[in-house]
């Protein structure tokens, strides 16, 4: 499922090597969870700190 809203990060969590656990609230769809693959990575990492508004 592919879908386009603004939110904030609640809580993540680690899971494997290179990837995360994200909890997530949005404006039209409510709290969400969901996995990034490569949010580990020096690239994103700083982008997902908890508190920040997502694109």
């Amino acid at each position: 499922m592919i879908w386009d809203d603004t939110g904030f990060l609640l809580s993540k969590h680690r899971y494997n090597e290179n990837s995360l656990i994200t909890e997530i609230y949005t404006k039209n769809h409510g709290k969400i969870s969901g996995l990034i693959f490569g949010g580990t990575s020096k690239k994103i990492k700083n982008y997902l700190q908890t508190g920040n508004e997502l694109f």
